[in-house]
């Protein structure tokens, strides 16, 4: 038996009873909000030997924040996330819930189809932004997801990488 959420349809979007209905090719990254970036980056590269690949300001729904991505190991990566301005959404998270993680990031083949997708089985994707050429994002609630809040993108994975060489 295929699970049912409380806030969705069946998963089932084929209505074949098979198979996810997102074309999924990885996970990306876990997301970590943090206040002190500085000591974060510090455990991450000191006591884990991760590798510091991208650290810059960015914009999330008019709020300043900075994200920085570390290469853990042949193929993992974590982002922080941190803001000096105590009312941006960052920082209102970790006064809610702490500092840890705040999302997981899973690469799709296919942002449109998987937002069709979701929609199909009554989840409305939060957040969606399509603008970007080189990073499409949408996200799903924690409240239908298991209290995980998940970042989906879609991106140009050699134009990432040449960022971050």
């Amino acid at each position: 038996m295929r699970y049912t959420s409380p806030r969705a349809g069946r998963y089932d979007a084929r209505g074949d009873g098979k198979g996810a209905i997102l074309r999924v090719k990885r996970i990306d990254h876990v997301g970590v909000a943090v206040r002190d970036k500085e000591r974060a980056s510090r455990f991450l590269e000191d006591v884990l030997g991760a590798r510091q690949v991208l650290d810059e300001p960015w914009t999330f729904r008019g709020q300043d924040f900075n994200w920085a991505y570390f290469d853990l190991g042949t193929s993992g990566r974590i982002e922080l996330i941190s803001s000096p301005d105590p009312e941006n959404f960052v920082n209102k998270y970790i006064d809610k819930r702490g500092e840890g993680l705040h999302h997981v990031t899973i690469q799709v083949e296919d942002i449109g189809e998987a937002l069709a997708s979701l929609r199909a089985e009554g989840i409305e994707p939060l957040d969606v932004n399509l603008e970007d050429e080189h990073w499409k994002e949408a996200f799903i609630s924690p409240k239908d997801s298991f209290g995980v809040l998940i970042q989906l993108a879609e991106f140009d994975e050699e134009y990432w990488a040449g960022r971050m060489a």
